[in-house]
């Protein structure tokens, strides 16, 4: 049996909420874990955004400006996944879409399945930019559950199509990151949890690795 990291929802964990698929887990050969960078664009709009609410549309102006001015598809992937990485809390992502599982794993396999994540939300994310395609925001209620938590209710519409996204951001660093998007109600950490909990059962740690492996090797189109 095949399985689907999202079977509940359209939009995989995008940074900017665009709505994609993540359809079927792709075949293809082992990838390396990644290491997050920081480009200096998208480091500064972190830096400077105090606010929640200003850090989301520092960023989406960032990113519209990339796809204005890049005109060259790879270039355009290449630097909107890094600017992802630097604004996305991976690492809080994978430990909650494996509660229970995550503390009994060792430092070796707490990276590599981190980076497999990586990967995959980056490889789904990015194919949905095209040059000269900017996105349309439009901004809801601000919730701040705690000081260094808040939600930022949106309205994302990519080529006519729209879509309720709420970003949930926390303070790391003394920066925000996006930890998990809910779109239309849906968590996306909650559906990979789901998903990896069904994987593990049926065919283990190994399993699950290697069908995350396969996802992540799939390039952007």
């Amino acid at each position: 049996m095949t399985y689907r990291f999202s079977n509940q929802i359209s939009a995989l964990m995008t940074v900017a909420g665009l709505l994609t698929s993540t359809g079927a887990w792709a075949k293809g050969t082992a990838a390396a874990p990644v290491t997050a960078t920081t480009t200096p664009a998208a480091r500064k709009a972190v830096a400077t955004s105090s606010d929640p609410r200003k850090f989301i549309e520092e960023l989406y102006q960032h990113l519209n400006e990339l796809s204005k001015k890049t005109a060259d598809l790879t270039a355009l992937h290449k630097v909107i996944g890094d600017d992802l990485e630097t604004v996305v809390d991976f690492a809080e992502m994978a430990r909650l879409t494996l509660p229970g599982k995550w503390d009994t794993l060792v430092d070796a396999q707490k990276t590599e399945f981190t980076g497999l994540l990586t990967k995959m939300v980056r490889n789904t994310y990015v194919k949905r930019w095209k040059p000269g395609n900017p996105v349309e925001i439009q901004y809801g209620k601000v919730a701040t559950p705690a000081g260094d938590k808040a939600d930022v209710a949106t309205t994302i519409t990519v080529n006519k199509t729209s879509a309720e996204v709420l970003y949930k951001l926390h303070q790391s660093g003394g920066h925000w990151l996006v930890w998990d998007i809910v779109v239309d109600d849906a968590s996306q950490v909650q559906t990979y949890r789901s998903s990896f909990k069904k994987v593990l059962e049926r065919e283990g740690w190994d399993g699950l690795i290697k069908r995350m492996k396969k996802a992540a090797d799939k390039k952007a189109a």
